[in-house]
C-alpha cells in the first residue's frame, strides 16, 4: 500500500519539500547477575541465541539447584515441609512475576497485607527482583510489622480503611493484592498511588469456565463489577489470566493485571526473548523459577472460556468487539486468482495497482485466504528499527561507510512497512502491519473513489478535517478489558474490508488509506500527505523510495 508515511515526532522527513512474614533462610553462594544494557545493533542478532544457550544450562541444572536451595533452609529438614514450601513458592510466582516483568523497571512495590502466608510468599517473590529498592507492606496495624534486618529493602506503612494516598504512602510502580476479593471494591485510591506506568495485580479467587454466565451474573457477579470499576477508575488496559495448576496454594485461579497506561500493553505483550532478558537481568542466577517466558506467553492470551463469557454480554461495545471472531460465513471471498497486478490508473507516480480479472459484486471480501498471513512488526522490533533509522539519518554526513550501509538497509525495511503497510498503536506503542500477497499493491482511491473499505466508511481526504482526528483514534480499543480482541489481534488489524459497490472486470481495486491511520498523532500528516498525492504535488512513500534509489 502506497501512502504518506506516518509522522514520528520532529524526526520525520518531509516528502514534499511483628517479624518478617516469611521464614529466614541461609544463603547458598553468591548471586550472579547478567547485565544487558545499551542499544546495539548486535543485540537483535545475538540475544535469542544467547538466551537459548543460557536457559538450556539453567534447565539442565534445575533440579539440583532447587534441591540445594531447600537444603540451605533450616526449616526444610522434613520432606513434607520441603514440598509444601516449594509449592507455595510456585503458587505465588503466577501472582507476582507477570506484573513485575511487565513493568519496565519496578523499583518501589507495595504488597497489601492480609493472611501471613499470603503476604510472606508474595513479598518473597517480589524481593527476587534486583530492581526493587523498596518493598512496602500496606495494611492495618496488625499485619504490617516487618523485621527489615533480614532484608533492608522491606518496610511497612499503615493504610486505614484500605485507602492508599500519595501523601501518606507515596507512589508505587506495582501494587499487588494477594488477598482474594469477596466484594466489588473501589480501586481509585490504588490508581492514584501508582506511577504513570504503574501496574495493579488482583487475586480474583475464581476460575472461569465455558459453563459460566456472562460477567456480572451469578458467581461472576463480583468479578464483572470489579472489571467495570477498573475501567471507570481509569485503567487503560486490563488483562485476566488463569493458572490451572493442580498442586498449588490457591487451587486453579485467575488474576487481574490492570495497567494504568495503554502504552504498557506493549510490555505485557513482550516476546519470548524480551521476557528472558528481563528475567536474567533482574533475578539472580541462584533464584530458580517455575515462571519462565513460555509461561508468560501463555498468560498473555486469555483462555477461550474468558472470551466466551465476555461475549455473552450483548452490550454495544462488546458486540462490536466480539464481531471480529472468526470468518463471517455470509461474506463471500474473492480469491487472489481473480486479481492481477498492473500499472495503476491513479496517476504517474502511483506505481503498481491491483485489478479485477472478473466482475466482483458488492459486499465481497478480497484475498482473505492470504490476508491472515500478513507481516507483523511488533512494538519492540519496530522501536529498534526506527531508532536505527533515525540514528543513521542524523549521522548521514559521517564519513564512515557503515553509517550509509545501515541507512540503506533499514530504509528498505521502513519503506516496506510504511509504503505497503500501516502503523497502529493497538498494542500500546507503534507497530506495523503489511498485507501479504497482492493486496499490498492496493492504491488509495482519491476523492472518495475507493471501492474496498469498511462497511461504515464514507469519508475521504478531501472531506475530513486534518486538525481533528476521529474519536476512533483516541483510544486503543473499545474497552479496557477485551479478551475477544486479545485472542484475535491479527484479525482485528486486517479484517473487515468489503467491496462497497459492484466492480467491473478490468477495473482497479482501490482502498481508503484513511482507514490505515492507526494513531491520532499521524492523522494530520496522513491526511495532508494524501491530499498532496491526489493533487499530484507529492510522492507516495514507495515512489519516493524508488526515485531515491534511482538517483543514488
Amino acid at each position: 500500500m502506497q501512502h504518506q508515511p506516518p509522522s514520528s515526532d520532529a524526526k520525520s522527513k518531509s516528502r514534499s519539500s511483628s517479624t518478617l512474614p516469611f521464614p529466614t533462610t541461609t544463603s547458598c553462594g553468591g548471586i550472579y547477575v547478567i547485565r544487558l544494557s545499551g542499544l546495539s545493533i548486535f543485540v537483535a542478532i545475538l540475544s535469542s541465541a544467547f538466551i537459548a544457550l543460557f536457559t538450556g544450562r539453567m534447565t539442565s541444572s534445575y533440579l539440583s539447584t532447587r534441591q540445594q536451595q531447600f537444603n540451605c533452609q533450616p526449616a526444610a529438614a522434613d520432606s513434607k515441609l520441603t514440598e509444601t514450601v516449594e509449592n507455595v513458592m510456585f503458587d505465588y510466582e503466577a501472582l507476582v512475576h507477570p506484573a513485575m516483568i511487565t513493568h519496565p523497571n519496578p523499583k518501589r512495590v507495595a504488597v497489601l497485607g492480609g493472611k501471613q502466608q499470603q503476604t510472606s510468599a508474595t513479598l518473597r517473590e517480589v524481593l527476587k527482583h534486583l530492581s526493587v529498592k523498596d518493598a512496602v507492606i500496606l495494611g492495618d496495624e496488625e499485619n504490617v510489622h516487618v523485621d527489615n534486618a533480614v532484608d533492608a529493602r522491606t518496610s511497612a506503612l499503615v493504610m486505614k480503611d484500605q485507602e492508599c494516598s500519595v501523601e501518606d504512602h507515596g507512589l508505587f510502580d506495582v501494587i499487588i493484592d494477594p488477598n482474594p476479593f469477596k466484594a466489588a471494591t473501589d480501586f481509585s485510591s490504588y490508581f492514584n498511588c501508582l506511577n504513570d506506568d504503574g501496574v495493579l495485580v488482583l487475586n480474583t479467587d475464581t476460575i472461569i469456565t465455558h459453563k459460566d454466565p456472562a460477567l456480572g451474573i451469578g458467581r461472576l457477579n463480583v468479578l464483572g463489577r470489579v472489571m467495570d470499576f477498573l475501567g471507570e477508575v481509569g485503567y487503560e488496559s486490563v488483562h485476566l489470566y488463569q493458572d490451572e495448576s493442580s498442586s498449588n496454594d490457591f487451587g486453579a485461579r485467575s488474576f487481574l493485571v490492570a495497567l494504568k497506561s495503554a502504552e504498557s500493553r506493549a510490555d505485557w505483550h513482550s516476546n519470548e526473548a524480551e521476557v528472558n532478558i528481563r528475567l536474567h537481568q533482574r533475578i539472580g542466577r541462584a533464584e530458580s523459577l517455575e515462571f519462565d517466558s513460555p509461561t508468560m506467553l501463555k498468560y498473555q492470551t486469555p483462555p477461550k472460556a474468558v472470551e466466551t463469557v465476555f461475549c455473552l454480554d450483548d452490550s454495544n461495545v462488546k458486540a462490536e468487539e466480539c464481531g471480529i471472531i472468526g470468518f463471517d460465513p455470509e461474506v463471500v471471498n474473492v480469491p487472489y486468482s481473480d486479481l492481477s497486478v498492473g500499472k495503476s490508473t491513479m496517476g504517474e507516480y502511483s506505481g503498481r495497482g491491483i485489478f479485477a480479472k472478473t466482475d466482483i459484486p458488492k459486499g465481497r471480501a478480497i484475498g482473505m485466504e492470504k490476508t491472515w498471513l500478513s507481516y507483523f512488526i511488533y512494538p519492540s522490533a519496530h522501536s529498534i528499527i526506527m531508532e536505527l533509522y533515525y540514528w543513521a539519518d542524523e549521522n548521514e554526513d559521517d564519513e564512515e561507510d557503515y553509517v550509509e550501509e545501515v541507512f540503506e538497509s533499514v530504509s528498505a525495511v521502513v519503506g516496506f512497512s510504511e509504503g505497503y503497510g500501516f502503523w497502529s498503536s493497538l498494542l500500546g506503542r507503534s507497530h506495523s502491519t503489511v498485507d501479504s500477497g497482492l493486496m499490498m499493491f492496493c492504491n488509495h482511491g482519491c476523492n472518495g473513489t475507493y471501492n474496498l473499505c469498511h462497511d461504515d466508511a464514507n469519508d475521504s481526504e478531501d472531506s475530513v478535517d486534518p486538525d481533528q482526528p476521529p474519536e476512533s483514534l483516541s483510544s486503543t480499543w473499545g474497552s479496557a478489558f477485551s479478551p475477544a480482541f486479545e485472542r484475535n489481534l491479527r484479525q482485528a488489524l486486517i479484517s473487515g474490508d468489503k467491496t462497497n459497490r459492484d466492480i467491473k472486470k478490468g477495473e482497479e481495486i482501490l482502498c481508503n488509506y484513511l482507514e490505515f491511520t492507526g494513531r491520532a498523532s499521524d492523522w494530520e500528516a496522513d491526511v495532508r500527505g494524501l491530499q498532496g498525492q491526489c493533487a499530484g504535488t507529492e510522492l507516495g512513500e514507495i515512489s519516493f523510495y524508488e526515485r531515491e534509489k534511482q538517483q543514488a
